[in-house]
């Protein structure tokens, strides 16, 4: 237990850090904003590059591994979905409900695994990352979409999402140099490495900076409650029993775990602004599930090795 706080302290310490650099230092959210777009756009696609285009595939039983995060991302959301209409919630919160349910934080979810398993931690979660970022994203926003009728954004609006999502975009170029044999182009491969290790720690900075902290009250305690007993409890436990019955290794296992683990993403609060959902509630449930996966995931983690 003390080697794994000692290993997993200093990401917290960093997300602490950017909390209160916001509210001491630099409390202008323009700035916040742009440095999270650089880690957006920039950073953190060279980083999935990097990683997917020298990554050995089959290593890592990519259709076993696959099958159990996108079951633990569809049972998640669709257990918020079911309890969040047996508490009555109206249709915004439901989906933001259903976001605090069903995403990942990946810069959270890379910097623990990274720590604790090294390397081949990042490799194993930049496979991790090809699949949720595909999947979660059309399952979310197909949802929002059908949903929140007032934003009839469409299928076409979906697609284009797609296919300007700069993780999307930096994995198939990834995966389509690592086919091609040209991973390791020298200038290529250390530049985006180079790039890459600024990445975590800039991005946990926003992650920090982002959190809004307040007691929960009692009009938003069951979206609170049921979005993260989907986030804390269904998904990671979907993941970690079916890649225990696909046998897969361990280490895959528990990266895959700690993926499903991570509180759900920055992400979520601009989509359910953009799209007429409940954005005041997805705020809520980021930072609430932010500070609660401080105790939570050494735990789970220890429980689950």
């Amino acid at each position: 237990m003390l080697n794994l706080t000692l290993l997993i302290t200093p990401i917290f310490l960093i997300i602490l850090t950017g909390y209160l650099l916001k509210q001491y230092l630099i409390s202008d959210d323009d700035v916040w904003n742009n440095i999270n777009r650089l880690a957006y756009w920039v950073l953190f696609p060279c980083l999935l590059f990097n990683k997917t285009s020298v990554i050995n595939f089959s290593e890592f039983s990519f259709g076993p591994l696959s099958i159990a995060l996108i079951a633990g991302v569809s049972l998640a959301i669709l257990g918020a979905y079911i309890f969040g209409k047996l508490a009555g919630l109206g249709t915004p919160a439901l989906t933001s409900v259903m976001q605090g349910g069903g995403r990942h934080n990946a810069f959270l979810a890379l910097a623990i695994v990274s720590q604790l398993y090294g390397d081949e931690g990042e490799l194993i979660g930049a496979i991790v990352i090809a699949v949720l970022v595909t999947y979660t994203n059309i399952v979310i926003n197909v949802s929002l979409t059908v949903m929140l009728s007032s934003k009839k954004s469409g299928l076409s609006m979906i697609l284009s999402d797609l296919k300007r999502n700069p993780f999307i975009i930096a994995i198939l170029l990834g995966v389509i140099f690592n086919l091609l044999g040209l991973g390791n182009l020298p200038i290529l491969h250390q530049f985006t490495q180079s790039v890459g290790q600024t990445t975590l720690t800039v991005a946990l900075l926003c992650v920090g900076a982002g959190l809004r902290i307040r007691e929960p009250g009692e009009k938003i305690l069951p979206s609170v409650v049921i979005a993260c007993t989907a986030k804390f409890i269904i998904y990671p436990m979907t993941v970690y029993l079916l890649a225990k019955y696909f046998a897969l290794p361990h280490t895959v296992t528990m990266v895959a775990t700690i993926f499903a683990l991570t509180p759900t993403g920055t992400a979520s609060y601009p989509l359910a602004k953009q799209m007429g959902g409940d954005a005041p509630l997805m705020a809520s449930l980021i930072s609430l599930q932010t500070l609660l996966s401080v105790p939570i995931i050494p735990v789970m983690i220890i429980w689950l090795s």
